[in-house]
């Protein structure tokens, strides 16, 4: 998913909101930066969390972390790898009539064309959410703002990858480039995206027709979004009750 959609799942499962939180609840999408690869940032949560939980430190951040990512089965694992009785995760079958108009709209070949439609799907969840609930907005900008907060955790995060603090504190203003931080529409989303594309597969995309796209994803997830937060909800509620040192600090309505 993409950040929105992670700060306000983070803050209604773990109750709360503050910058450590929301640096958590993105950071696997990190990733953009170069410096780590996706099975690191997504696929070690658990492994955050233990390593944090034992040294005492940023608690809240780690917890955040495994409320995104992929394992332990956070919302990226219901999102794009496994929903229900799905063949894949709720992105992606969500997708499946996006397809042809994603090949054609962001220039791919047609191999592409259901792994990037899976993100039309995303940013229209980041959308929907936007316009419903503006109890999370200008959240992202403070927490990527607070510098003395990167570093702290940078410091800690980088023994942790066997990488150097330089480029773990370099991530989040990094990944912030090709994020929305402040308003949030359907071409100011493509934009991003265009920018997000343009690094990771030097694909120019039609900006317009991206806008579009997302538009009529927004249609889809309006009837199915709700239900695939309350099951992300409990499932992920449930998860964090079963980690160390996690259950106080869980809001007490996660099932909610």
């Amino acid at each position: 998913m993409f950040p929105y959609t992670h700060i306000c799942f983070a803050r209604d499962v773990l109750g709360d909101v503050n910058n450590e939180i929301v640096l958590g609840a993105v950071f696997p999408d990190t990733v953009i930066a170069g410096f780590l690869q996706h099975a690191d940032t997504h696929g070690r949560c658990g492994e955050i969390h233990t390593y944090l939980t034992r040294i005492g430190v940023f608690n809240s951040f780690a917890e955040a972390a495994v409320t995104h990512g992929t394992a332990p089965k956070g919302m990226d694992y219901f999102c794009d790898e496994k929903y229900l009785n799905f063949e894949k995760g709720y992105a992606f079958e969500q997708a499946r009539p996006l397809v042809k108009k994603v090949i054609k709209c962001c220039r791919l070949p047609e191999e592409m064309g259901w792994w990037k439609s899976h993100n039309f799907i995303e940013m229209a969840a980041d959308l929907w959410l936007y316009q419903r609930r503006r109890d999370c907005h200008g959240y992202l900008g403070r927490a990527l703002d607070d510098r003395d907060l990167i570093l702290a955790l940078s410091q800690v995060l980088a023994p942790f990858y066997g990488t150097t603090v330089t480029k773990m504190n370099m991530s989040f203003p990094i990944y912030g480039e090709y994020v929305l931080i402040e308003e949030m529409t359907p071409v100011r989303m493509a934009e991003k995206y265009a920018k997000q594309m343009a690094r990771k597969h030097d694909i120019n995309i039609d900006i317009p027709g991206t806008a579009g796209v997302i538009e009529e994803a927004l249609v889809l997830v309006d009837e199915t979004f709700p239900e695939f937060l309350d099951n992300c909800r409990l499932e992920i509620g449930n998860l964090l009750r079963s980690l160390p040192d996690s259950e106080d600090n869980l809001n007490n309505n996660t099932a909610g």
